[in-house]
């Protein structure tokens, strides 16, 4: 069995990238595959074989499989560079490849397609993705294989407590709304995450039953932050937790619904998967695909999501959640297997 190294940014915090490195770590050592990680954001706690990246890393020959999107396009042709000066085998992982003014120079997408089509394979987490790569800067297509990254949830993350500080209105409510944003980003000027949406929806739910929690990880934008905290203060139904660095997955348990509302993504939301398979309902907008179970609202519709979130609290307050399923049950060992096949192959 080889010897592989997984390049990403780990966790904390724990965004959707950060969470499928995790899961799939865990899924190569059930497999029996001698695996490092190998970080360029946190290190999770209690989780092993785990290092941030350094210089000697860099000199390793064993094959790397390197997380990335859009935003880290510099580190892509960086670290491609190097790993092809010497030889040392890669495979990428593609969790979005949206526009960015930078891919409008053709000597930014030279050096990127380069980048791209020097890995032994590629793998993006949707068809979205794929198509972005070759309409974007001509990624080679043989080199594409499409799997879905929402992976099924960890052990480490089943055993996880739940964080400090939770509101107690929050807790005790008859329903219990979550939302999260890893990273509280503007995209095209607007929210990423789409948590004004969620803010707007709820100044039409009236239901004192009815209680939203928003988890934001880390604050990017100051000013996006402003907006929002100028916004849930006119909204008694919602509560806000900023910083947050634990796992959700013990959060999801303790909620009935799932809020997704994000403007733009790469693939159908981990978010979203993970809230169905612990039997809670989901709610994402239709900017994208979503799991098969999740109820879909119009992208950037307060109203809509209200219509959603009233739908689902009837269901609930009537003892009615779904049945709990794993969306995506074989995603880990699809990708598992291009990523050996890849490392078997004779490919330079």
């Amino acid at each position: 069995m080889p010897s592989l190294r997984l390049l990403g940014p780990f966790p904390p915090p724990f965004g959707g990238v950060a969470l499928h490195l995790v899961r799939l770590m865990e899924a190569f050592k059930q497999r029996g595959v001698q695996i490092t990680g190998l970080t360029l954001g946190g290190i999770p706690k209690a989780f092993p074989d785990i290092r941030r990246l350094n210089l000697f890393d860099m000199f390793d020959r064993s094959l790397v499989h390197y997380h990335t999107d859009e935003g880290n396009f510099k580190w892509m042709i960086l670290l491609s560079l190097w790993w092809r000066l010497l030889r040392i085998p890669y495979v990428v992982t593609v969790h979005s490849f949206r526009h960015r003014v930078e891919f409008s120079s053709p000597v930014v997408c030279r050096r990127l397609r380069r980048a791209y089509n020097g890995a032994r394979t590629i793998i993006a987490v949707s068809n979205q993705v794929n198509l972005e790569l070759q309409s974007r800067i001509g990624v080679n297509e043989t080199l594409i294989t499409v799997v879905n990254s929402a992976l099924p949830i960890s052990q480490w993350e089943m055993n996880a407590k739940m964080p400090d500080g939770i509101p107690q209105e929050w807790t005790s409510a008859p329903v219990r709304v979550l939302a999260n944003a890893a990273r509280l980003v503007r995209y095209e000027e607007k929210d990423l995450y789409g948590l004004d949406i969620v803010v707007h929806a709820f100044r039409e739910i009236a239901d004192p039953n009815v209680r939203c929690l928003i988890v934001i990880g880390d604050v990017i934008d100051v000013s996006l932050f402003d907006e929002l905290s100028a916004l849930i203060q006119d909204t008694s139904n919602i509560y806000l937790m900023v910083g947050v660095q634990e796992i959700l997955a013990p959060m999801v348990s303790h909620a009935h619904i799932i809020l997704r509302p994000t403007r733009t993504e790469g693939g159908e939301s981990l978010t979203l998967s993970e809230a169905l398979e612990l039997g809670r309902w989901a709610i994402g907008s239709d900017a994208v695909t979503r799991p098969w179970g999740t109820v879909l609202f119009r992208n950037e519709d307060p109203s809509d999501l209200a219509r959603a979130v009233r739908q689902c609290t009837g269901a609930i307050l009537q003892k009615r959640l779904p049945a709990p399923y794993i969306p995506n049950e074989s995603a880990a060992d699809a990708i598992i297997d291009v990523v050996l096949a890849a490392s078997s192959s004779d490919r330079r």
